[in-house]
């Protein structure tokens, strides 16, 4: 296997942890985890838990807790706008900005603001 992981430019450390994740029963979730943090470079990782609670009965409507999660921890995107940071957040950004730009430019009734704004921008 040592043969293997240094073929595929992987330590032997590193190949034992990626098998060891790989076949892990949480591994579905942890791989949908990091596919909805869209390539996240540094994600964050959430725990703990929340409760939705009826303000007039006080019965508990939703409940959720990090427990069940992979590694105990929920990860979700860091949404930083520097691709020096993070390269997959800051693409997200830039074309929410290049529509809001373009919303304020041409008008968008949908963002709100009405199209004769292209007679005074």
């Amino acid at each position: 296997m040592t043969e293997t992981a240094t073929a595929a430019g992987l330590d032997p450390a590193t190949l034992s942890d990626l098998l060891r994740v790989a076949g892990d029963p949480g591994f579905d979730r942890l791989h949908e985890q990091i596919r909805r943090t869209g390539g996240c470079a540094a994600p964050i990782r959430l725990s703990g838990g929340t409760k939705l609670l009826d303000p007039a009965t006080r019965t508990v409507l939703h409940a959720y807790n990090t427990d069940s999660e992979p590694g105990g921890v929920l990860r979700v995107a860091c949404g930083n706008r520097r691709a020096s940071r993070c390269p997959a957040c800051a693409w997200t950004y830039a074309g929410d900005t290049y529509h809001l730009i373009r919303a304020g430019l041409v008008g968008d009734p949908a963002k709100g603001t009405p199209e004769t704004i292209r007679d005074h921008p």
